[in-house]
């Protein structure tokens, strides 16, 4: 399920932004987003299944912060720079694990 959220999340984001990669619908190989999302559903379980699942939306936003903190390099910068396209890409994403941990939350 979270697999299929990161795959469209990243094929509307590319068709969106006006660098995306001109023949593809992903920016990188699809293995990238399937174990993305199997790492994060696996911290997510665990999260839910034992701690618990009051204050679900500030772990994963720290967790997207985390993660997409380095998304720059990712998506072709060198670093985060402060420029809005850097922060609007850090700020999609972290929104997209904090989609993912409200599609966890309902499904759990």
């Amino acid at each position: 399920m979270i697999s299929l959220l990161f795959l469209l999340w990243e094929a509307v984001t590319a068709r969106l932004s006006h660098g995306a990669n001109a023949g593809g619908w992903l920016r990188a190989p699809v293995r990238i987003y399937i174990t993305e999302a199997l790492i994060l559903t696996l911290l997510g379980t665990l999260w839910f299944a034992s701690i618990g699942s009051g204050t679900w939306p500030l772990v994963f936003l720290l967790l997207g912060i985390l993660m997409e903190w380095p998304g720059p390099v990712r998506h072709g910068l060198h670093s985060p720079d402060g420029s809005r396209s850097a922060a609007a890409r850090i700020a999609l994403g972290t929104l997209r694990v904090i989609a993912a941990g409200a599609v966890m939350w309902i499904w759990y």
